[in-house]
């Protein structure tokens, strides 16, 4: 029996150690450089983007914390957005103390901060904004809070 592309179904050469066809392969490290440029920019995630992470090794999104954390730690002191950040993406895909190091651990307690009301409109352009924790406006880019 042939094995199929998790992604989009198509049969995979007998000798493929990936789960995936050459061509869903390289779309989904786009994605991940995709996604990765958005969270050192705009410091979000979608769930839709989890999703998409989930299509990954472990060990490329213990990489890719690491990264996160050592670009937030060049910018000075860990913001809320970038604490909430490697805060999910540790406790979403599970990283333990011992696979990121104890030093790249961040403590950040959300229930200490308290969250300002987003507007439900762009300020600048009065587009509607539909998800209450986008940082910036998704059509013109100006920052939200």
């Amino acid at each position: 029996m042939t094995e199929k592309c998790a992604e989009c179904g198509k049969d995979l050469p007998v000798d493929s150690e990936s789960s995936y066809c050459p061509k869903c392969d390289a779309l989904l490290d786009k994605k991940f450089d995709l996604i990765e440029a958005n969270l050192i920019v705009y410091k979000e995630i979608s769930d839709a983007e989890i999703e998409t992470l989930n299509k990954f090794d472990k060990e490329d999104i213990k990489d890719l914390y690491l990264r996160l954390f050592d670009i937030y730690v060049e910018d000075g002191d860990f913001n809320e957005y970038e604490c909430a950040i490697l805060n999910k993406i540790q406790n979403v895909f599970n990283l333990t103390e011992k696979e990121i190091g104890r030093d790249k651990i961040v403590k950040f307690d959300e229930s200490k901060v308290v969250k300002k009301r987003k507007p439900t409109e762009c300020i600048k352009c009065s587009k509607p904004i539909l998800k209450e924790d986008f940082v910036f406006c998704p059509y013109c880019g100006i920052r939200l809070d």
